[in-house]
Parts: structure tokens; sequence; C-alpha cells
């Protein structure tokens, strides 16, 4: 594994596609809450997720589940499709390839990278990328171990060619949750940033001004210790000569609100080289939070809005997820 990474890491090949390469891009994130299709599998707890038990989940819930999501993504995207789509909690292999094999996103040719990883619920991050404008090179699934070897979910690495000039290093990451306690969540998160950090050392050690984007849900916000002590991603005005990673969403409302108060757990941390470099970088050197009016709903118990989820415990409400989207443009 180690080995082939390496060799990964150091493959600096280009390839022409044959296509025209677009002046800008957008790359998006979204964490779909439970992208799960009504399927027992007997390998994974997945009851809730069942047409006979736990919310009843069937073919007609996840087809609108299906939709919805697609819907978001062709929103996000402005009239044009986002080049890259880091997607977590979706089930398998089977409910990416329905995704973007159906409509709406049938038309739009997303091909898309995906492992099924040893989460005991079953739920994996994926990749969903636009052929014609960027090429995966090399792909991983990235283990993320406790010492009590606990499974969970696996970080997505992959290399490829954005419109066939620039290399771009992605990884896809959905973090531990906070349950089961803030210490020992802590450090199951803090495993899957060691992960990641090990990644970019690697990167930046073959090669120091690699374009590297990190995209996810990390269960803590840009101020918390895993984000600024293991990662070491900092806000973009605080970037120095010897910064590895900068915070894209560090000023940002939030993009998940839990008990009244909005965070944003949902980051992109990316190299000094895609704010600053040749070819394409972030535009503004800023992300953004998604939250377009049909992704909310009021909430009646702490004012304001929140996100139009699927579910509130078991009443099912036929919305789109518990957290709003991120998206970044890149441009050359």
């Amino acid at each position: 594994m180690k080995k082939a990474l390496s060799i990964g890491l150091c493959w600096l090949c280009t390839l022409w596609m044959g296509v025209q390469a677009a002046s800008s891009y957008t790359v998006m994130f979204y964490n779909v809450e439970n992208l799960f299709d009504c399927i027992d599998d007997p390998h994974v707890n997945d009851n809730d997720f069942l047409p006979e038990k736990g919310k009843y989940w069937s073919w007609k819930r996840y087809t609108t589940k299906r939709e919805n999501i697609a819907r978001v993504i062709a929103a996000v995207g402005e009239g044009t499709a986002p080049v890259l789509v880091g997607l977590c909690e979706v089930e398998n292999e089977g409910v990416v390839r329905q995704l973007v094999q159906y409509k709406p996103l049938s038309t739009l040719a997303y091909r898309y990278v995906h492992y099924e990883s040893p989460d005991p619920r079953g739920i994996d991050v994926a990749l969903l990328y636009q052929p014609n404008h960027f090429t995966p090179l090399v792909t991983h699934k990235l283990p993320v171990v406790y010492s009590t070897r606990k499974p969970t979910r696996d970080v997505l690495y992959v290399k490829g060619l954005l419109a066939s000039t620039d290399t771009l290093h992605v990884m896809v990451c959905h973090a531990p949750s906070r349950l089961g306690g803030e210490v020992e969540s802590g450090l199951k998160r803090k495993q899957a940033m060691l992960v990641i950090k090990q990644v970019v050392d690697s990167v930046q050690t073959v090669c120091p001004r690699a374009k590297i984007l990190i995209m996810g849900d990390f269960n803590e916000t840009p101020v918390e210790k895993n984000i600024v002590e293991v990662l070491g991603a900092v806000p973009v005005e605080q970037m120095k000569a010897t910064t590895s990673l900068v915070n894209l969403l560090s000023d940002a409302a939030g993009s998940y609100k839990y008990r009244g108060e909005w965070s944003q757990i949902d980051q992109f941390m990316v190299s000094p080289a895609l704010l600053e470099d040749k070819g394409y970088t972030v535009e503004g050197k800023v992300g953004y939070v998604y939250k377009a009016e049909f992704l909310l709903q009021d909430d009646a118990t702490y004012m304001g809005k929140k996100p139009y989820r699927t579910y509130i415990g078991p009443r099912y409400l036929g919305g789109f997820s518990d957290h709003l989207p991120i998206y970044l443009h890149l441009r050359r």
C-alpha cells in the first residue's frame, strides 16, 4: 500500500484529453445525510433504512432523496456542473452509480471514485468528477485505525489532472462524530487527521509546491485542536512561508446547525500552491456555504432557519440533508 502510494505521488506525467479547458471550475463537498438504498446488506448495520423496520425507508423515499441530492449538485454549479463533487454518508457504490446515471445528473456524464469502507453502518465517501475536465491518475483508500481497532470511514485519495495541465491531489474525509464523549471521539478524529497529514507531508516532500485540496466533514470547527494542531490548517490571513495547509472556511457562518448553533464542520483545506501559483487557483482565496432557500426550513425551536433534512428522529420530512453543501471556484 505504502509503496503504491509512493509511486503514485512521484508520477508527474501529463495527459492530453482533447478538450478545451474552462477558465473556471466549481468544486463542491456535501454530507448528504444517509443516502441509503432500501436493500438489506447483512454485512452492515443498515436496519434503520429498510422498508419493514426502523425509519420505514422505501424505494419511493430513496429515489426522492437521490433526486434531491442531484438537484443540489446541479444548483451549486449554477448552470455548469461542478468538476469535482466530494460526498460523504453514501451507503455503497450502487447509490453513487445510480446518483450519476439517473436524472437529473444523467446528462452530465459524471464518473466517480468510490471504495467500500469498514464503517459499521456501511457509510462511505466518494468523489464525482467530470471526465472531460479531470482525469484520475492514482486512487487509494486510506484506512483510519484506532488503538481499539474499531473501524471507521476511510479517507479517499485521488491524484488527477485538471484540464490536462494541473496535477491535483484530492482527499475526501468524513471524520468520526462526537458520539462517545469529547475525549474519546477527539482521539478518533485525531487519528483520521494524522492519516491526512501524513499524505500531505509525503506529497509536499516530493513536490513542495504541490496543489492539494482536502474536503470533508471534519466534525470539528476550524479553530479546534485537531484542525489547528494536527493538520496545521490556518486561516488565509495567517498564511506564512512555512504553512502547509490553509482553511478556506475559517470565517464562514456555518453549514450545520445543532441545538440552535451553526458550526462550520464542513471545510476545504488547500496547500498554498492552490492560492498563489500559476495555473488554477482558488478564486478569492475563499470557500462558501451554499445557503439556497430551498435547502432551509424554519427552526421553530431555536428560531431562524435550519437545514431541511430527510428525517427528524423517526419523522420523515422528505428534505435534503442536515448539512449544507460547501463550494469554491478554481480559476486560471
